[in-house]
């Protein structure tokens, strides 16, 4: 195929089409008619020769060939955008889209932060939030299709990059009233237990501190998020190891006590992950940056509200947050 019989603008419409899959929202987002936009797929068609996407019930699907070179495209317009803008300084403003994979405790307690930067330095940027879940969790980074990733991982895969944003401490839950105050170890055990868990482990940090102990412990439900816990804890006698900060939030608004587990864990770093082709990428340094100050101004607003004064306490969060990029 030569490239000199490809035109730039059939790739411009095919990215919008296959991150958008309709029409007239692809048509919207890079200011072409519809008809236009329809035409350019048929010769995006025409050049993969695939359909690229196909009408399933209601709306379009990605065929496996488009699955395949959608990351790619993305990637080559946003390299090409680079390299025409060289001498241009870089403005969030103009960015269009970005994916970012990440876990409902990140969406809760840090995504609040990022979105109000957002709105005031990239207001029209649109931002695709995708779930990062099971041991597979980080190759969308591989193939592109996410930017950028950000949770507690356990492992992250040789060759790729990881910057950590803060630590979190596990507290338990259950409902107020209940005695939680004066919870024994052997009392903890013989709770019923809520476990937010991938699954393909089925055990949590608390197992195996109790199985250090030779004690176990009855998990009456197994739960993929964490923020479905709370409300079955707040309706039940069971109990459930969480981050501290999803606790200090939920526990006012579902009348729930927190306290500390009566078995030690240790506690769990939150980071950002990223393949080395964005680390000199703007947009990538950009976006790192961002979480980095999102979770600057959440330990920041945390610290407020606690005795040794903000500054203070923004100084050793600062410190104590972030492990160095590797």
């Amino acid at each position: 195929m030569k490239l000199s019989g490809i035109d730039l603008n059939v790739l411009v419409a095919l990215d919008a089409l296959l991150s958008e899959r309709n029409v007239t929202r692809a048509a919207v987002r890079i200011g072409r008619s519809q008809p236009a936009t329809s035409h350019a797929l048929n010769r995006a068609r025409e050049l993969f020769r695939d359909p690229l996407l196909v009408r399933v019930g209601g709306g379009l699907e990605l065929t496996a060939r488009a699955r395949i070179v959608a990351p790619k495209i993305h990637r080559l317009l946003r390299e090409l955008g680079a390299v025409l803008d060289v001498n241009k300084e870089f403005d969030p403003a103009a960015i269009e889209c970005v994916t970012i994979g990440a876990t409902d405790y990140v969406g809760f307690v840090l995504l609040p932060y990022v979105f109000a930067t957002l709105q005031q330095v990239a207001p029209q940027v649109s931002v695709r939030v995708r779930s990062v879940e099971g041991p597979d969790a980080l190759e969308p980074l591989n193939s592109g299709i996410l930017d950028l990733a950000v949770g507690a991982f356990p492992q992250v895969p040789a060759g790729l990059r990881t910057e950590g944003l803060f630590q979190e401490e596990f507290v338990c839950l259950r409902r107020r009233n209940r005695g939680a105050s004066k919870m024994t170890l052997e009392a903890f055990a013989r709770l019923g237990h809520v476990l937010v868990v991938s699954p393909s482990s089925g055990m949590g940090p608390v197992d195996y501190a109790l199985a250090k102990r030779g004690r176990s412990r009855h998990i009456a439900a197994y739960l993929p998020h964490f923020l479905v816990a709370p409300s079955i804890v707040a309706s039940t006698d069971l109990v459930v190891t969480t981050g501290r900060r999803i606790a200090e939030r939920v526990a006012p608004m579902l009348g729930l006590e927190i306290f500390n587990c009566p078995v030690p864990l240790k506690p769990f770093a939150v980071r950002t992950v990223w393949h080395p082709r964005t680390d000199s990428d703007s947009v990538g340094l950009w976006l790192r940056s961002l979480f980095r100050e999102a979770a600057v101004k959440m330990t920041h607003a945390e610290s407020s509200k606690g005795p040794g004064g903000p500054e203070v306490k923004e100084r050793a969060a600062r410190k104590a947050a972030a492990a160095p990029p590797r």
